[in-house]
């Protein structure tokens, strides 16, 4: 009996665990947010660099640096941002699932934050990118 408890309790410890969120707030960027600096009147520097780490459609201005599981998709940010001020905000975005538990966003933030860089950010897409995106009518690529 108390092997099955042992069992059942690091089961159960496994599955909450994996059920915490993997990002903080602060390491979030809501969509509105930036759809709104998207649509904005600032100068194209102060507004946030966006690159699109995964395989799906282009949010307006992004740019598409290919998936990040790859090691060709990680030099490519690398190079993308590489004269970027490190204070500049940078967003990745996939799109393909939630940010939850796509493989192209980890991978894609910590080479900014391990770049150096203060304000790098996850797209906050809990569903993935037509649901929380496309469906509200946020500015997209033609």
């Amino acid at each position: 009996m108390k092997k099955v408890f042992i069992l059942f309790l690091a089961i159960y410890t496994s599955y909450s665990f994996s059920q915490t969120a993997i990002w903080k707030k602060e390491q979030m960027m809501p969509t509105k947010e930036l759809a709104d600096k998207i649509n904005s009147n600032l100068n194209p520097k102060e507004k946030p660099l966006i690159l699109n780490v995964g395989p799906m459609d282009l949010i307006k201005s992004s740019i598409e640096v290919g998936r990040a599981t790859s090691v060709t998709g990680i030099e490519k940010i690398k190079s993308t941002v590489a004269w970027e001020n490190k204070t500049r905000t940078i967003v990745v975005y996939c799109g393909c699932c939630s940010y939850a538990s796509c493989p192209n966003i980890r991978p894609a933030y910590d080479a900014l934050i391990n770049a150096g860089f203060k304000n790098a950010k996850v797209l906050e897409l809990p569903v993935g990118i037509r649901e929380d995106w496309v469906a509200k009518g946020y500015p997209m690529e033609n």
